[in-house]
């Protein structure tokens, strides 16, 4: 069976760094508040992301490709 990895608290981030949403306003904003913390997350996620996994990527990236 695959083991679960445990959180450390390095990994996370405290709630007051975190974008709130707010009550009232316009659709614009609360769509650029989400995209705030849309961007938290994945900020996140890029960290965890292990190097050797990020050069593969850009790798594959440089690639030229014929589509």
């Amino acid at each position: 069976m695959k083991e679960k990895k445990l959180q450390t608290n390095e990994n996370i981030k405290p709630k007051s760094e975190l974008v709130h949403f707010s009550w009232g306003g316009r659709t614009q904003e609360w769509e650029e508040e989400a995209d705030q913390i849309m961007n938290f997350f994945q900020d996140q996620l890029d960290e965890r992301e292990p190097t050797k996994e990020k050069e593969r990527k850009i790798s594959y990236g440089k690639q030229k490709h014929y589509w």
